[in-house]
């Protein structure tokens, strides 16, 4: 969890938290008791850390629970551009699009839609109310990594790429001139079928092997460093936890993938008034690469 202030100098970092479930939350339905009380007590000792308002809430719901998907945009109004978003789904998702939540984000002539089951925004909704937040929003967690670069990068100049592994899953943006132009998300393992959205996968690799190839899919195929100026990046920014990304980061360099740089969301952040308790967070900031993101992207709507 991250929570920031835009302030007249730019963003303050206001609180880090960080809690370890005793039972993962899975895209299986209905969510055992444990597990939603365990995610409840962190959620309330999380916003308890944050001493002013609560604000906009966003929440990634993670891996396995959504599904992204890219499309043209419409040069139309708003109503016609989410009937076409939810054609589109409904031609797309397994079950009836009366199941889902959709919701799209521009970015210029893109649509980047997102799709959640109605069950996993009810179970977040009633966690929530029951926690004080009437107001909330899903997203999934490309949208989070974008803003994550924005926030780090204070905003998106040449192409850059921004990449997190959350094992099983790894997410992957594309942006340039504060444009998304790629989003995506691959499951290493197999995925979860009993959720109806849609995964990437493999099987018979290590999951080392598997994140190798599946980035340099993304980079275009080869050390992006020697790509045309027009197909490369100018920064390829690694997230995650710090021990799991140093070794991916050995993996990619001995197989010749030029070194990625570690993504420090709130390098550009004032952080001076973080609390002390949670100072310690800020050596493992990338990790909370997402919950930043998705901070940024409330208070760029807000400003909007």
């Amino acid at each position: 969890m991250a929570s920031l202030e835009r302030t007249r100098a730019g963003y303050r970092l206001c609180s880090l938290f960080e809690s370890r479930l005793t039972s993962p939350l899975l895209p299986r339905w209905p969510v055992p008791a444990q597990v939603r009380q365990c995610i409840g007590e962190s959620l309330r000792r999380g916003f308890d850390e944050v001493k002013d308002a609560t604000g906009s809430v966003l929440i990634s719901p993670g891996g396995g629970f959504f599904h992204l998907q890219k499309t043209p945009l419409e040069q139309a109004s708003a109503g016609d551009r989410l009937e076409h978003i939810a054609w589109e789904a409904a031609q797309t998702l397994v079950d009836p699009i009366d199941r889902y939540v959709v919701d799209y984000v521009a970015s210029g002539r893109t649509a980047y839609w997102f799709a959640v089951r109605k069950e996993v925004f009810e179970f977040w909704s009633e966690l929530l109310v029951s926690l004080g937040v009437d107001q909330f929003r899903l997203e999934a967690e490309p949208m989070g990594l974008y803003h994550a670069c924005r926030l780090a990068e204070n905003g998106i100049g040449s192409r850059i790429a921004g990449i997190m592994v959350v094992q099983p899953w790894i997410y992957f943006v594309a942006a340039e001139s504060n444009f998304l132009i790629a989003a995506e998300a691959a499951c290493m393992e197999r995925p979860d079928k009993d959720n109806g959205l849609a995964g990437t996968h493999t099987h018979d690799k290590t999951f080392a092997e598997k994140t190798e190839a599946t980035i340099r899919r993304w980079l275009g195929g080869g050390p992006y460093a020697h790509r045309r100026r027009s197909g490369g990046y100018r920064r390829v920014l690694l997230c995650g936890e710090n021990a799991q990304i140093a070794t991916l980061s050995r993996h990619l360099e001995a197989k010749q993938v030029p070194k990625l740089e570690t993504l420090a969301p709130f390098s550009k952040c004032t952080t001076e008034t973080l609390p002390d308790p949670q100072r310690h967070f800020l050596v493992s900031q990338s990790a909370f690469s997402i919950p930043g993101g998705l901070a940024h992207m409330a208070l760029e709507e807000e400003k909007s």
